[in-house]
């Protein structure tokens, strides 16, 4: 019988080397819909060389055994018939494991092989679209209810090379004002690789604050709601905070202890608000500065292991110098920011909190505080049903031209119901129920919204 050591002398470095190289040959050419099957052969294969490594000790402890000085020929005897007895069944269960070992092989060439005929093929392109319908108690911007068109979106993942990343996200939007359909670049961003502790970016990217806005992007299917948080929505939905950016960033990802820590710190162009008069919204200025002051912030987020995966808390910041377009008006923006998420055991948990310490820089009403947060909360019943609640807050001085002159920029209080249905793993179902107050110069304003939305991926 062939000897147990002498399979598996042999046998480890030989999966080892080709398990690696197999492993970093799908990665490189798998796109985004193959790396979670490669993550999960990856696991398979881990466990695999473990359980041979603990069997090859087995059998090097067996075999020590076998025959000791001091051992009576009755007890070699023993000994040598339990050796042998434990040598044929370390020897059944590494042929086992081998031909699990060759599946799982296997099952990463074929990944690879597809992969690298997609990739063959052409452009990666994902799309995601949605539409839906909306009723308010009240009319808001003219309108009561009916049917929403909503956001054609393109996603981009074009592959120039091992080091070399870019995402384009092109989106297309119904203009609520002008009843036209708009395109809007939503990302378009290039960056390079020095190593998994940083890669330089460039071009327009989501602004690195708190969880949501680079958790998520403009696609309806994979966020947890209908409607972002009021005081995060985009641009053109009236948020107060740029959600956009063009200019450079540097991000990267480092372990620590069990957890991973990651961080995105960039500079570029500062926002301004543009629109008429009562009806101004934050611009990203896409095509140049308008002014000579550039916005720099930085986002930090620590994910636990262990006990605690699936925890996640960070902290970030911003600066820049808002100019109100047409106007001499002129604020600095300050804000500081701290998040936490939850996803882990059907709990889906986000909340963010924003301090700011405004500086009016055309006037002489100094410095202006105000505050903002949300905290969202959702748990899966099943892998279809998800009901979720949000609660969201926003205390803005009004004396504070960023805020008194944005469309957004006022007080409220919102209380969010709903839930989202999987309809297949690329279509959902969303509904959801809300109730805001927003204190307004005339006093304050309630109403409420019901919607509904089908969203798909593709």
């Amino acid at each position: 019988m062939q000897s147990i050591a002498s399979i598996t002398r042999p046998l480890t470095p030989r999966l080892l080397t080709l398990a690696v190289s197999l492993c970093f040959s799908a990665a490189a050419v798998a796109g985004p819909t193959e790396q979670a099957r490669i993550t999960e052969l990856e696991k398979k294969l881990e466990k695999s060389l473990a359980l041979i490594e603990a069997l090859s000790n087995r059998l090097q402890q067996v075999e020590a055994g076998a025959a000791p000085a001091s051992a009576t020929a009755g007890k070699a005897q023993a000994v040598a018939a339990e050796a042998s007895a434990s040598a044929q069944a370390t020897n059944a269960a590494l042929v086992a494991q081998q031909a699990r070992l060759e599946q799982v092989e296997n099952n990463l060439v074929q990944v690879a092989d597809t992969s690298a005929k997609r990739r063959e093929m052409g452009l990666p392109v994902h799309g995601f679209a949605d539409v839906g319908y909306a009723y308010a108690s009240k009319p808001l911007d003219n309108r009561k209810s009916g049917f929403v068109l909503g956001n054609f979106d393109l996603y981009l993942t074009p592959d120039l090379g091992d080091r070399v990343k870019t995402i384009i996200e092109l989106a297309f939007e119904y203009d609520e004002k002008g009843n036209s359909v708009g395109t809007d670049v939503e990302r378009l961003q290039m960056g390079y690789t020095f190593s998994d502790e940083l890669t330089l970016w460039a071009g327009r990217f989501h602004t690195p604050y708190g969880y949501w806005n680079t958790a998520f992007h403009h696609g309806a299917q994979i966020t947890p709601s209908i409607m972002r948080p009021r005081l995060i929505a985009f641009e053109d939905q009236g948020g107060i905070l740029p959600s956009h950016t063009v200019g450079v960033m540097a991000t990267g990802t480092t372990r620590i202890d069990s957890g991973r820590l990651n961080y995105e710190a960039f500079v570029g162009n500062g926002s301004r608000l543009t629109g008429d008069v009562g009806d101004k919204s934050l611009d990203y200025n896409a095509g140049k500065d308008d002014n000579n002051n550039k916005a720099v912030g930085a986002n930090l987020r620590y994910t636990f292991g262990g006990v605690l995966d699936g925890v996640t808390i960070g902290t970030n910041v911003m600066r820049q110098q808002v100019d109100e377009e047409g106007t001499p008006i002129r604020t600095r923006l300050n804000m500081l920011g701290a998040f936490a998420a939850v996803d882990r055991d059907n709990w889906e948990f986000i909340s963010e909190y924003y301090r700011f310490r405004n500086q009016d820089l055309s006037g002489n009403t100094g410095t202006h505080s105000s505050w903002a947060g949300y905290a969202h909360l959702g748990y899966a019943l099943s892998p279809l049903w998800t009901p979720f609640v949000r609660l969201e807050k926003a205390v803005l001085d009004q004396g504070d031209n960023y805020f008194l002159n944005n469309v957004n920029g006022r007080s409220y209080q919102r209380q969010v119901l709903g839930a989202k249905y999987n309809l297949t793993n690329t279509t959902a179902l969303k509904f959801e129920m809300n109730r805001t107050k927003e204190l307004q110069p005339a006093g304050e304003f309630q109403y409420h919204e019901a919607r509904a939305q089908v969203a798909i991926r593709f």
